[in-house]
């Protein structure tokens, strides 16, 4: 049979048939809505289950960086520091090229072992996930730059400059400060005058940031 003639058949469809098939019809288009609607829901439940797992193992993570960070930071200092001592002295004696590589290694050392990091300029780089975790940076303090908040900073202020109007470093000074990231969405940041640093008022800001000398 054509499929001419089949649009026929069903065309020539006694009432209560076209009824039943219509009654059927809508019973599947709402067990299908109730479905996907259900679907719906599991699927936003396993993400929001996903990201509290993942939102607590980030929280646990950033803790146990923080206890190894405090056991090794009495290790590192005590080597960096004679480093140093051994530095001064081949740096007299004019042995500029083995004074040179002891700071080069000094600089790894602190890297490898403490995860300290360059200078970055700013914390845009970190997202409203890492709320929470501290980092170690190496900074030069500066009194350039732009600076928005008082002790609370939004996250594109110039670390350098934060820095200093914190009080964790002088200016031109080198030295480990330690950030830690916060939540700045729901905050206002006050601007003020510290340390030879202006900052200046802001409204919300997703990212923000305290930072304190190690």
């Amino acid at each position: 049979m054509s499929a001419e003639s089949d649009l026929i058949a069903l065309d020539d469809l006694p009432s209560e048939a076209r009824e039943l098939i219509a009654r059927t019809e809508n019973a599947i288009a709402v067990a299908r809505e109730r479905a996907d609607a259900r679907t719906g829901e599991l699927r936003g439940a396993a993400e929001a289950e996903c990201a509290a797992i993942r939102d607590r193992a980030e929280a646990e993570v950033a803790l146990v960086e923080q206890a190894a960070t405090r056991e090794l930071a009495p290790l590192v200092r005590e080597l960096v520091n004679s480093l140093r001592k051994m530095q001064e002295v081949y740096a007299r004696e004019g042995k500029l090229d083995e004074a040179l590589a002891i700071r080069a290694r000094i600089r790894q050392l602190r890297g490898n072992l403490l995860g300290v990091r360059t200078d970055p300029g700013n914390l845009t780089e970190f997202t409203a996930h890492e709320v929470g975790r501290t980092v170690l940076f190496e900074v030069v303090g500066r009194t350039d730059g732009s600076v928005w908040g008082t002790d609370a900073y939004t996250a594109d202020s110039r670390l350098a400059t934060a820095a200093v109007h914190a009080g964790a470093l002088r200016e031109g000074e080198r030295g480990l400060v330690r950030v830690t990231l916060q939540d700045g969405g729901e905050q206002f940041y006050q601007g003020s005058t510290r340390h030879g640093v202006t900052s200046y008022d802001y409204g919300g800001y997703s990212l923000a940031y305290r930072v304190e000398r190690v």
